[in-house]
Parts: structure tokens; C-alpha cells; sequence
């Protein structure tokens, strides 16, 4: 019996070392095109595009590459918040990075949110640290159980490091500078106006609007200029009351907060955008290849003139 228990207490020493092992040191594994320590390791970024899915895919890097004087990098994960992305931010400029201009993705959704992460790559980007005070922010706004901390330390990106070489090489394939180069196509209007819509919310969240504050006061403290960039929707989204009562309040916040710093609000409806082409979207949200294209030109235009 003693002797179970010891196999036991051995097994259970060795995936707690393990498991912290992971969590500190899987941010140093050879960087791919994508990601927090992709960025980091440039020390330097001209133009830094921080945001959701609404990134990449609704930004060409070909275009902005082309159009913007100096480098770019687009950081994005799947459903990334507000209060993460500050978290982001932060994390990369104490790890040395210089940012330039800092374009902020403006999403209504994400900032109706409760926080949580939703990409559990940003994971594999950061160190211990970053992902207690992860936790600890998830774990104030939400009723959150043992599993779930089991998930977010435990087993979540084990395969992608077990398989590391491999998702190394296809994430690189995908992406470069963080930008998306897979070429997704449109869709039609049928497709389109078949889709069911994303609903209402509650409201903006405290959480995400101490996000956007941390945002600009990280950007203050380092000298960066700021742009809040709202991408495309489908013409179904803006004349959704749901998403347009989300969209005013969120707008109206961020106007508030940017008389913190010198930032500016660019809306995708201030652009000659044909928010009604199918061609340009994959579905209400997110835009084809075709519509990053032309969304990136016209936002490119609008960034010179600002200039």
C-alpha cells in the first residue's frame, strides 16, 4: 500500500513539474510567423495591429505591408478581448518590444463579453505570470470551476508542443508578419441572408472598458499612437438593433476614453466600403480575400491622409 502511494505521490510531483515547465518555458520554443513572441522577437514594430478573428481576416498584410512606411505585424487570436489584449500589450513591452502606431481592433461583441480566453494559443505565447493574472481576471468575472483551471494549465496546447515541428511548420505556412495569406473566398447573398444573427448582450463589460483604458494608458507611457479600426460587417449586421445598440455604446465609450491620449476612432462605415457585396465576406462578420483587399486599401488611404 505504501508503495502505491508513493508511485502515486511521484506521478503526481512529476506532472505539477511538468505542468510548470510548460506553462514558463513553452514561450521559448523557436518562434513561428504568428503570435505575442513573433512580435517580440522583431524589438521593433512600426505599425502594430492587436486584435480578433476581425484582424486576420480583414487585413491584408500584402496591402498594409506595401502602403505603410516601416514593418507590420498583426496580432490576433480568435475572440481576443479587450481587458487580454491590454494584458498582451503590456507583456510585450516589458519584454522589450517598441511599438510605433498601435491599431486597437474595435469589435461591439468582444467587449460585451465577460472576460475569457477563448484562443488558448495566446498560452503558449506568455509566461506563469501572465497566465495567473489571466486566471485571475476569468476567475473574478465568471463562476469558474476546477476544470477549468484544470484546462487552461493542464492540457491546454499539449498537442500543438507534442507536435510542435510539424504545427510550427503549417502555422507558418498560414501566416506572415501574423498576417492571415490563406485566400478564403466570398459567399453569396442567399448564404448571407440564411445566417442567423449573433443575438443581443448585455451590455458593455467593466472589465472590457478597463481594457481599452489600460490600452491608451500603456500607449501614454510609451510614446505610441493609438487608432481604434472597426473592419467591415455585413449589411445585415448594421441594420441588426441588437448589434447597432452594442456598436453605438462601445463607439461612444472608446471616443470617451481617446481624449485620454492622441487616438483616433476609424469606422468602416466612414470608408467607401460596399458592405453589401457577398463577394467581400465569408459570412456577417468576417471578410473574404477580395474584401480584406479592398478594406486594407481604403483604410491605408485614409491612414496617409491622417498622416
Amino acid at each position: 500500500m505504501k508503495q502505491i502511494g508513493k508511485i502515486l505521490a511521484g506521478v503526481l510531483v512529476a506532472v505539477l513539474l511538468l505542468t510548470g515547465i510548460k506553462n514558463e518555458y513553452a514561450r521559448l520554443l523557436p518562434v513561428s510567423s504568428y503570435g505575442m513572441q513573433a512580435a517580440i522577437k522583431k524589438k521593433s514594430v512600426d505599425h502594430l495591429f492587436i486584435g480578433s478573428s476581425m484582424f486576420r481576416q480583414g487585413l491584408s498584410i500584402d496591402v498594409l505591408e506595401e502602403a505603410l512606411k516601416g514593418n507590420v505585424y498583426i496580432l490576433s487570436y480568435n475572440g481576443n478581448q479587450p481587458a487580454f489584449m491590454a494584458m498582451e500589450l503590456e507583456y510585450m513591452l516589458r519584454e522589450g518590444l517598441e511599438i510605433g502606431t498601435l491599431y486597437v481592433d474595435l469589435y461591439p461583441y468582444t467587449a460585451a463579453a465577460t472576460p475569457w480566453i477563448s484562443d488558448t494559443k495566446i498560452l503558449l505565447d506568455t509566461d506563469l505570470g501572465f497566465k495567473l493574472d489571466a486566471w485571475r481576471l476569468m476567475n473574478e468575472y465568471n463562476d469558474t470551476k476546477l476544470l477549468d483551471f484544470y484546462e487552461l494549465f493542464v492540457t491546454a496546447n499539449n498537442e500543438q508542443i507534442l507536435t510542435y515541428p510539424i504545427h510550427n511548420r503549417l502555422v507558418s505556412a498560414q501566416f506572415r508578419s501574423g498576417g492571415n495569406i490563406l485566400t478564403p473566398g466570398g459567399q453569396t447573398k442567399e448564404h448571407l441572408d440564411s445566417l442567423g444573427m449573433l443575438g443581443g448582450r448585455d451590455g458593455l463589460q467593466e472589465a472590457q472598458i478597463e481594457g481599452y483604458k489600460k490600452i491608451l494608458e500603456l500607449a501614454r507611457e510609451h510614446g505610441i499612437k493609438v487608432y481604434f479600426i472597426e473592419t467591415p460587417k455585413y449589411e445585415r449586421m448594421y441594420q441588426d438593433s441588437d448589434y447597432m445598440e452594442l456598436y453605438e455604446a462601445c463607439r461612444n465609450k472608446v471616443e470617451e476614453l481617446t481624449e485620454l491620449i492622441n487616438s483616433e476612432v476609424i469606422l468602416a462605415q466612414e470608408l467607401t466600403f460596399d458592405f453589401g457585396d457577398p463577394a467581400c465576406f465569408q459570412d456577417l462578420i468576417h471578410l473574404s480575400t477580395e474584401g480584406r483587399t479592398l478594406y486594407t486599401e481604403l483604410l491605408c488611404e485614409r491612414l496617409e491622409v491622417e498622416e
